[in-house]
């Protein structure tokens, strides 16, 4: 499998950089609860309801772990973390959380470890070693130029 990208054009006038093109993901459908539940029950010993329930618990977890102010670190599979956004102040006694602070978000770092190879950069779990592949531009069908949508689908025009 690969990752499929469509290149945009950028269209945003006020954007430095208007006029340019760039990678935009193009999504191949989307992996649910219930087929990750029946893709690691064929993997192991667990039934499905053993799935759900071990995952149900590992969120339940997780929040917990986040809501304390707590980075999770999931080995393999990354760390999360809670992060706020907010807005600045001149002066700290200025700050009021109720007017200042926009939202709190919850950060993903997959597992990494520093290449082998001299560089020194961090290969990332699930990045490393992807295979990508440009999608068709035009429609094969029509002829008409497609245009990427936000979440991946297309529309022509």
């Amino acid at each position: 499998m690969a990752i499929h990208y469509r290149l945009v054009q950028n269209n945003i006038k006020s954007n430095k950089a208007y006029g340019k093109w760039y990678a935009h993901t193009v999504k191949q459908g989307e992996l649910n609860l219930n087929e990750i539940e029946k893709q690691i029950q064929q993997r192991c010993s667990l039934t499905p309801a053993d799935v759900r329930a071990a995952i149900v618990a590992l969120t339940e977890v997780v929040e917990e772990g986040l809501k304390n102010g707590q980075t999770v670190n999931l080995g393999e599979l990354g760390k999360f973390a809670l992060s706020i956004k907010s807005l600045c102040v001149d002066k700290p006694e200025d700050f009021r959380v109720d007017t200042h602070v926009k939202e709190v978000v919850c950060k993903y770092t997959p597992e990494g470890h520093r290449s082998k190879n001299g560089d020194r950069r961090i290969v990332r779990a699930f990045t490393n070693g992807c295979h990508l592949e440009q999608e068709p531009y035009y429609d094969s069908n029509t002829g008409e130029r497609k245009r990427a949508r936000r979440g991946g689908t297309f529309r022509k025009g």
